[in-house]
């Protein structure tokens, strides 16, 4: 079975197979401001020759998916024949959502993805939670308080991180067991360093018991994928 991993950001989406490389899209979609009004999702803001007569359109807001309808068409497109051709009897997914998601918003995720698209299996978790799987995959040996700054898709973000990195790690000494040395942790790669850790979590031999199956939640419901993922 094939594993798709989805970052799914308020700004853009970090998405590719487990067996291949990521690709960064905009998760939202653009409107034309004239009267045509046409309408262009995800990367096909690349067609544009002049892109200043646009507005776009987030499903997110304050960092909670909240347009649905959006975040539907976006995945379409995702998913869809121009993208990922995904193959959805045959496909899991591990998709990211924030801490302390409200359970409306998680619910409908679950309905969606099991119902609307019929993915096999599904893990929901934390952006968060897959920096440190990356991190502490590729330094196993490491024993330490981690702040992962992914910072934003932005520029001039260098500066701003490395003071923020500098706070933070004076905050967290203040807060960690005396035992533990701390580490702030500013990737080379902020934006992708989640994917990547969903990627590296698609291959772990736990990885099965971690899954919500599509059996499972038809026939146990949501509570199901409670008990599962502890967001």
């Amino acid at each position: 079975m094939a594993t798709l991993v989805l970052d799914n950001g308020a700004y853009t989406a970090k998405i590719g197979y487990s067996q291949e490389k990521v690709s960064v899209i905009p998760n939202c979609q653009f409107r034309s401001k004239t009267s045509r009004m046409k309408t262009f999702t995800a990367n096909q803001l690349d067609e544009i020759k002049d892109p200043s007569g646009l507005y776009y359109i987030l499903p997110f807001q304050k960092g909670y998916l909240v347009n649905w309808d959006v975040q539907r068409k976006v995945w379409d497109h995702l998913f869809g024949k121009e993208m990922f051709k995904v193959d959805f009897a045959d496909t899991s997914i591990i998709i990211t959502e924030p801490y302390f998601n409200f359970t409306t918003i998680q619910e409908s995720m679950n309905e969606i993805l099991f119902e609307e698209y019929q993915f096999q299996s599904v893990l929901r978790i934390n952006a968060g939670s897959l920096s440190a799987h990356h991190f502490f995959h590729t330094n196993p040996k490491q024993l330490c308080c981690l702040v992962v700054d992914t910072g934003f898709s932005f520029t001039h973000i260098v500066p701003y991180c490395r003071s923020r990195k500098m706070k933070e790690g004076i905050q967290l000494r203040s807060l960690a067991p005396a035992h533990l040395p701390v580490s702030v942790l500013m990737p080379e790669n902020p934006i992708t360093y989640p994917w990547e850790g969903g990627k590296l979590l698609a291959h772990n031999p736990d990885y099965d018991e971690m899954v919500v199956t599509r059996d499972d939640f038809e026939e146990n419901g949501h509570c199901v994928c409670e008990d599962k993922f502890d967001i």
